[in-house]
C-alpha cells in the first residue's frame, strides 16, 4: 500500500475537482480582464473619433467614418466575452470542465481577433499602413492572457494560429500593396516570417510559464491535502485544534505560557462497571459517552487534551487563545452534566454518575518528547489541582466543584453556588478553596 494521498481514488477525484476549479477561476479572471480591456478600448475610441482636441482633424474624421465597424467589432468581441465569463460561471457551480474541443474553438476565436482587426486597419489606412500599425501588439496581448488558462497546449495553439493567421495577412497585404510602394523590410516577406515566427515563440513561452503556473498549483493543492489528510487522521486521536496546532509549529520542541482553565472529568464507579461486562461492551459504552461530551468540550472552545480511560482531561484557553475560559469551561462542565443526564434517561448509556473539577491558572503548553515522536502537553500545578478538585467530588458528594480561581474569573457569570472553604488536597501542601456547583 503506497503512502500516496492520492493512491486512494477518492482523493484522487477531489484533486481533480479541486484543480479543475482553481483552473476554471484563473480562467474567469482572464476572459474578465478581456471584458475590461475591450471596454476600455472602446471607450478610448468613442474618445479620439467624436471628441475635439485630442487628436488633428483629419486623423479624427477617419476615425468617426470607420465607427460602425469598430464599434460593431467591439460589441462582438464583449458579447462573446461575456458569453464566455457566464459559461465559466455555470461550469464553477456545477463542478464540470469544459471539453478539450471547446477550448480549442475559443483559442481560434480569441487568437483571430487581432487579424480582424488588421484587416479592418488595412481598409481604412491601406494595406502597407496596415503592416506597421498597432494592431499587430495584440496578438502578443491574447497570447500573454492565454497563460491563464494554465494549458501548456492552449498556449502553444493560440501561439501558432496567430502566427500563421499574421502571416497570411502579411502576405495578402503585401500582395494588395502596388508597385509604387516604396522598397524596404516591411515591404519584405521574410521579415514578416521572422515576425510570425516572434509571435509562435511567445505562444510556446507563454505555455511554459502556464505549465510552470499549474505545477505550483498542483503542489499547493497536494499540500493542502495532505495536510488536511493529516489533520483528519491526527484529529482522531488528538482535538483536531492540537493536530493544526502541532502541523504549523516548527519541529523545534518548546512552549509558551498561557493561561489556562483546565477540566478534569472522570466516570463514578467504572472499575466495577468494567469488571462485569466484556471489553466489547464497554468499549461500546465509553465511545457512546464520549463522543457525546466531547463534542459538548468542542462547541465551547475547548480542546480534549487526554483521554484517561475512565475520564478526560480537557483545556480552554490552548492551544487556541480565549479570552474567557472559565466561562466557557464552565458552560462546557454543565452542559456534560445535561448530557449525561439525558443519555441515562434515553436508555443510551447504563446508569451513570460522574464528576468534574475545574481549576485556572498559568501552565506551559507546547511540544514535548523527541524529534521523531512530540506530544502537545500542557505542564503545570493547576493541572495537578484540577485533578484534585475532580476527586474530591465523591467526597462532597458533587458533580461539579470549582476552584476560587475560576469563581473569581466568572465573575457575574456564576449566579449560585455554594463555598466549601478551603479543602485539603492530595499532593498540594496548601488547601484551596472550593465551591460545589452541582
Amino acid at each position: 500500500m503506497t503512502d500516496s494521498p492520492f493512491a486512494d481514488l477518492e482523493v484522487r477525484r477531489v484533486y481533480q475537482e479541486s484543480l479543475t476549479r482553481e483552473i476554471l477561476r484563473s480562467e474567469f479572471r482572464r476572459v474578465t480582464i478581456l471584458l475590461w480591456l475591450f471596454g476600455l478600448l472602446a471607450c478610448v475610441y468613442c474618445l479620439f473619433a467624436f471628441v475635439p482636441g485630442f487628436l488633428g482633424s483629419e486623423f479624427r474624421i477617419g476615425l468617426r467614418d470607420q465607427w460602425p465597424r469598430v464599434l460593431s467589432l467591439f460589441g462582438a468581441i464583449i458579447l462573446y466575452e461575456s458569453f464566455v465569463r457566464g459559461a465559466i460561471q455555470r461550469l464553477i457551480a456545477n463542478r464540470r470542465a469544459p471539453g478539450a474541443p471547446l477550448r480549442l474553438v475559443n483559442g481560434l476565436v480569441e487568437a483571430s481577433i487581432p487579424t480582424l482587426f488588421l484587416f479592418m486597419t488595412a481598409s481604412a489606412l491601406g494595406p502597407r499602413d496596415a503592416l506597421v500599425a498597432h494592431s499587430f501588439l495584440f496578438y502578443f496581448l491574447f497570447i500573454l492572457l492565454s497563460i491563464l488558462q494554465l494549458d501548456l497546449r492552449l498556449c502553444w495553439f493560440a501561439g501558432a494560429v496567430a502566427a500563421v493567421e499574421y502571416f497570411v495577412f502579411a502576405a495578402v497585404a503585401l500582395g494588395l500593396s502596388g508597385p509604387e510602394v516604396p522598397a524596404g523590410p516591411i515591404t519584405m516577406l521574410p521579415f514578416h516570417f521572422m515576425r510570425s515566427l516572434i509571435v509562435f515563440m511567445t505562444g510556446v513561452i507563454a505555455g511554459l510559464i502556464a505549465r510552470e503556473i499549474r505545477n505550483q498549483h498542483e503542489v499547493s493543492l497536494r499540500a493542502a491535502q495532505q495536510r488536511d489528510q493529516a489533520v483528519r487522521t491526527f484529529g482522531q486521536y488528538v482535538s483536531p485544534q492540537i493536530a493544526e496546532k502541532l502541523l504549523r509549529q516548527p519541529v523545534e520542541l518548546g512552549g509558551e505560557l498561557r493561561k489556562v482553565c483546565v477540566l478534569f472529568m472522570d466516570i463514578r464507579n467504572f472499575s466495577q462497571y468494567a469488571a462485569g461486562e466484556s471489553p466489547q461492551a464497554v468499549m461500546i459504552y465509553l465511545n457512546t459517552l464520549f463522543g457525546a461530551v466531547v463534542e459538548v468540550v468542542n462547541e465551547h472552545q475547548g480542546v480534549v487534551n487526554k483521554f484517561l480511560g475512565d475520564g478526560f482531561m480537557a483545556v480552554f484557553g490552548a492551544p487556541m487563545k480565549d479570552d474567557e475560559p472559565c466561562r466557557h469551561g464552565l458552560d462546557a462542565a454543565m452542559e456534560i452534566i445535561a448530557r449525561v443526564e439525558t443519555l441515562n434517561a434515553t436508555g443510551k448509556i447504563p446508569p451513570t454518575r460522574i464528576g468534574i473539577g475545574l481549576h485556572m491558572g498559568e501552565v506551559m503548553t507546547g511540544n514535548i518528547g523527541s524529534v521523531e515522536r512530540k506530544e502537545y502537553t500542557i505542564i503545570g500545578d493547576v493541572v495537578n489541582v484540577a485533578a484534585r478538585i475532580e476527586q474530591a467530588t465523591k467526597d462532597f458528594q458533587a458533580r461539579l466543584l470549582i476552584s476560587e480561581t475560576v469563581r473569581a474569573g466568572l465573575g457575574a457569570a456564576l449566579l449560585t453556588c455554594e463555598d466549601l472553604g478551603l479543602v485539603p488536597l492530595k499532593g498540594q501542601t496548601q488547601p484551596v478553596r472550593v465551591f460545589k456547583v452541582a
